[in-house]
């Protein structure tokens, strides 16, 4: 009978051990699906941004107040980027919705934009990429950011779209123009920086007009003031200051623009 015993009670703990060993494979199994998901929602990013006006490569894009939607996917090693990009003035003057991916790998990026900027075209069909009549426009960016200095060197060209010209046998043709710019952190402090930047624009086209000007030349020369709010100590609010002047178009001004999330 004590044998029996024995034996019976053995059985209960081996049998105790089991299942403690089950239920606590299962929490991490658990466990690791809850950070999985965690990762996956981490890849996705949704950013709303307000600005005074629109400065894009030295050019005045509009104005007017605006705000800028951004909704993107990033890789979970930051080597692939794929997103939407909208724009709208608050005057409803100015509309904007673009696509883009960006590849970025020890330093250097490329990235792929199709812009489509149609508040100038009311009719623009949103599939329309004929060159004669689209409001679209694909700019291609090549960057190096050195890891030992905080410089940056980017050169964009316009491959295709509404930056056009006429051919001396009256032929609509592409135009390639360019932009150049070389941009510098002057100052990183631990809440705040500023930046320096100087770019210029040009086009492959025979002739001296271009998309950002009607010569070659310096398009944009620039501070970037980035700064992050403490909001009674609740939450931070990054903002940045653009001063902006283009010599070849002969104005200049200033961007606020708040990242709201």
């Amino acid at each position: 009978m004590k044998k029996i015993n024995f034996i019976f009670l053995l059985a209960v703990l081996l049998a105790g051990k089991v299942s403690h060993a089950q239920v606590s494979e299962e929490n991490i199994v658990e466990e690791r699906n809850e950070e999985e998901v965690e990762d996956d929602s981490k890849l996705f990013h949704f950013n709303l941004q307000l600005k005074n006006m629109h400065l894009w490569k030295g050019l005045h894009v509009t104005d007017a107040p605006m705000t800028a939607v951004d909704l993107n996917y990033t890789s979970k090693n930051g080597f692939f980027k794929a997103g939407v990009w909208g724009g709208r003035g608050f005057n409803g003057d100015y509309t904007e919705f673009d696509y883009y991916v960006s590849f970025m790998h020890n330093g250097w990026s490329l990235a792929i934009w199709d812009i489509n900027n149609y508040s100038d075209f009311p009719d623009a069909k949103i599939f329309d990429y004929d060159r004669s009549a689209t409001s679209h426009f694909i700019d291609v960016t090549l960057a190096y950011q050195f890891q030992k200095v905080p410089l940056k060197l980017s050169w964009s060209t316009i491959v295709q779209g509404r930056d056009t010209f006429i051919n001396d046998e009256g032929q609509l043709r592409n135009a390639y123009s360019n932009y150049v710019e070389a941009s510098y952190v002057i100052l990183d402090k631990s809440n705040w920086s500023l930046s320096g930047l100087v770019g210029g624009s040009w086009s492959f086209a025979p002739q001296e007009a271009h998309f950002y000007g009607d010569e070659p030349g310096i398009t944009n020369v620039g501070f970037i003031y980035n700064r992050d709010l403490n909001i009674f100590d609740k939450f931070i609010l990054p903002v940045s200051a653009t001063a902006s002047w283009n010599p070849v178009q002969d104005y200049g001004a200033i961007q606020v623009a708040f990242n709201l999330f």
